[in-house]
């Protein structure tokens, strides 16, 4: 892992460097994060639409073509207006993805952030991020 920290935007070579840019984005207020990869294939690297003011994201693996809804994304879908995630720096859309937990003291999700690396220039960023008022949150983590 190695964070190129020198630009204006933070850049990084692998999926991990994500982890990173995240625990520093959310200045050091989330518990967990996972490296979303294909449950068909294994991949690491995806194109994704995202409607952070609803809290749905889509993502579709560029090697397989297998599409998912993340985290609770299904009671969302339907009501959302999803864009493309497009690098700010290249243009190009397809990405390494995380998810960040932030937890209650009771173990409840209460914010989600969503950590993305470009895996053409390698550009660091977060499409988005938001809180979570309901009960129960446990299989949101499931679904990453």
């Amino acid at each position: 892992m190695t964070i190129d920290k020198g630009r204006k935007r933070w850049r990084g070579d692998s999926a991990e460097d994500v982890i990173e840019y995240l625990d520093v984005y959310s200045e050091n207020e989330i518990n967990k994060i996972v490296v979303v990869k294909c449950k068909q294939c294994g991949s690491e690297v995806f194109t994704f639409r995202i409607d952070a003011g609803e809290g749905a994201i889509e993502i579709a693996c560029t090697a397989c073509g297998n599409k998912r809804l993340l985290l609770d994304s299904e009671k969302y879908w339907e009501k959302s207006e999803p864009e493309d995630a497009k690098c700010p720096e290249c243009k190009k859309r397809q990405y390494n993805v995380a998810v960040g937990f932030v937890h209650r003291r009771s173990g409840e999700v209460k914010w989600i952030y969503i950590g993305n690396r470009c895996t053409s220039c390698g550009v660091l960023g977060s499409y988005g991020d938001w809180g979570i008022n309901y009960r129960p949150t446990d299989e949101m983590e499931k679904n990453v």
